[in-house]
């Protein structure tokens, strides 16, 4: 008995019904002409849930085998982080921070577990703690399963020409750009800059954090002068101010940049706190927290406050008006 060719026609669908389904695979992928790589699966759906080109940055690789930390994992890597796929099927980051400072000869260390400031958290487990913007970042972005325990403290690097404080983190580095907004918080290009140093490439230069530092014995405190604020106009007691708990250390004029040091054992909220340019009368923004011993750099709005020509200087006072440091241009 012949076939009817109703019957010879469905034998055919049958047969090429199978190489359709490659097809739909394919569909799964999302590609990027800015670096030519795609991604798919379980990767993709992670990217995309979890912030996308802002917090990951572009892929700069192909998903594929790779040992991580003695496990056979599929990894992808991408500019700002590596994403691995675990054996349990779950996405995670990478440990790009704690990878990035042994790379760069400066293996994290544990701190000097200081009781947090005004505004900090503090890990003993790293003996670390992260304030201001930086805590405010880390909370409202996944907290410990996306960055990780700080594994060093806040420090000034210089990044593409300009100061930027810049935090360490397991899995990432946090950088705050003022440029951007007074606490717009930044992640580096990690990825990037551990892939690039595998490969043993030339990589742009990233400043190093200073090394973890025994407790510096400090100075007894010393009570600052009577209120003397007038609108940033020439202070009388500038001779008294006794540079403690805060101290200015720089003034870059023509940079509009103010650097602030916390020369005290506890940690100070710098906000609501003035610092003035004496020639221009005018105010220089500073606030947030400044964890013990640290040092911060202020950048200025656009702009100029301090004056190039002439001699410019600086006072800092505290909420009661009270000047606390005197910088001598």
């Amino acid at each position: 008995m012949r076939p009817t060719r109703s019957v010879l026609l469905a034998l055919i669908l049958l047969a090429i019904t199978p190489f359709a389904v490659p097809a739909q695979a394919q569909n799964d992928q999302r590609c990027f002409p800015e670096t030519g790589q795609c991604i798919a699966g379980l990767i993709r759906a992670y990217w995309e849930r979890n912030g996308g080109l802002a917090v990951f940055g572009f892929p700069v690789t192909a998903q594929a085998a790779e040992t991580v930390e003695g496990t056979p994992l599929q990894v992808q890597w991408f500019e700002r982080d590596r994403l691995e796929i675990q054996p349990d099927g779950q996405v995670t980051a990478g440990r790009l921070g704690v990878e990035r400072l042994e790379q760069l000869g400066t293996p994290w260390g544990v701190g000097q577990g200081a009781e947090a400031g005004p505004g900090c958290t503090a890990f003993p487990e790293t003996g670390y703690q992260m304030c201001g913007a930086f805590a405010a970042y880390w909370r409202a972005n996944g907290g410990l399963e996306r960055f990780g325990f700080p594994v060093t403290g806040e420090f000034t690097a210089e990044l593409e020409g300009r100061p930027y404080t810049v935090q360490y983190f397991e899995r990432r580095r946090f950088e705050l750009h003022p440029e951007i907004g007074p606490d717009a918080v930044l992640l580096g290009l990690l990825g990037r800059e551990v892939l690039t140093a595998r490969q043993g490439q030339p990589q742009p230069v990233v400043p190093q954090p200073p090394a973890p530092q025994p407790p510096v014995p400090q100075p007894p405190a010393t009570q600052p002068p009577a209120p003397s604020y007038n609108n940033c106009q020439a202070d009388p007691n500038a001779g008294a101010a006794p540079n403690f708990p805060v101290k200015i250390v720089a003034i870059d004029k023509g940079a509009e940049t103010v650097t602030l040091r916390n020369v005290s054992g506890e940690g100070v909220s710098l906000d609501g706190w003035i610092m003035c340019s004496i020639r221009g009368n005018q105010q220089h923004p500073v606030g947030g927290a400044l964890g013990p011993g640290e040092t911060k750099v202020f950048s200025g709005p656009a702009g100029n406050i301090w004056s190039n020509g002439d001699r410019d200087d600086g006072a800092l006072y505290n909420t009661q008006g009270q000047l606390i440091s005197y910088w001598q241009d």
